[in-house]
């Protein structure tokens, strides 16, 4: 099925609702927009790269519909290039012009083996959800130090991570979207360091499954709501005694490493600057 179908047979669908609008794919972009600006995902993304938004020039690549475009020239990027291969209404460049209209945000058709811009003029490099799809990862990763400017930063956020086959088809095999029209991924954790590493960037974090709202997201909307998920997990399992347990030495670390199993297709970012 065709992207575009499948987004349309998605909205449709009434026990997908949470689904849509989780993922950001409701008809209307610019609420979607709106909402992530405003969302503890995107905090913690300003948190991460400090100061190179406002007054910055971004590179948003895998754009889809511009909702993270949109939300950098919100928070003061002079301009966005949000780079996007698809050019379809629903999911693609289509929407992108819409939301990128009368903003500092340069549509551009294209994908991450070949960015079209000139070396060094980027500040930030961002990606969400993108760099698993790539035919091939270390081209990509090359590619986004070519355009950093030194000291310039590249966080690639919510990346599939398996550690072997049986994972990848065990991840793909659950994935709601990828049933639908296939195209999903996920590399191993070592294989994203080392493209990421081998282009010459340095890695100042990485950002594990339960780490940030980043990877988190949407099981929690908030850092503050993910310091409290052990408590949550505890009270729904066992009522008010499971307060009482969240209290107890050792509780929280045991839960933790239960939520930090590793399972087919966990979220993992990543923090990197062009030396």
């Amino acid at each position: 099925m065709p992207m575009d179908d499948a987004i349309r047979a998605l909205r449709l669908d009434q026990t997908r609702r949470d689904l849509v609008r989780d993922a950001y794919l409701g008809p209307d972009a610019l609420e979607s927009a709106s909402r992530f600006a405003a969302s503890g995902e995107f905090l913690a993304v300003c948190e991460l790269v400090g100061n190179r938004i406002r007054g910055g020039k971004v590179l948003d690549l895998g754009a889809g519909i511009g909702i993270f475009s949109w939300a950098f020239s919100q928070h003061g990027a002079t301009r966005v290039f949000a780079l996007e291969p698809d050019s379809s209404r629903e999911v693609g460049r289509g929407a992108l012009s819409l939301v990128a209209d009368g903003l500092p945000i340069d549509v551009l058709g294209g994908v991450g083996e070949r960015i079209p811009l000139k070396n060094e003029c980027l500040d930030l490099v961002y990606t969400r959800q993108v760099l698993h799809h790539t035919s091939n990862l270390p081209l990509v990763l090359k590619e986004c130090e070519r355009v950093l400017t030194r000291g310039g930063v590249l966080l690639v956020t919510r990346e599939h991570v398996v550690d072997d086959q049986g994972q990848l088809s065990t991840f793909l095999e659950n994935h709601p979207i990828h049933a639908l029209v296939g195209g999903e991924n996920a590399f191993s954790l070592d294989e994203y360091v080392n493209a990421i590493e081998g282009a010459g960037l340095n890695i100042s974090h990485v950002i594990g499954p339960w780490d940030s709202v980043i990877n988190a997201y949407p099981a929690v909307r908030s850092n503050a709501e993910l310091e409290l998920v052990p408590c949550r997990l505890l009270v729904e399992r066992f009522g008010q005694a499971g307060a009482v347990l969240d209290r107890l030495p050792g509780v929280r670390r045991i839960v933790w490493s239960r939520l930090k199993r590793p399972v087919p297709g966990r979220m993992y970012s990543f923090l990197a600057a062009k030396p």
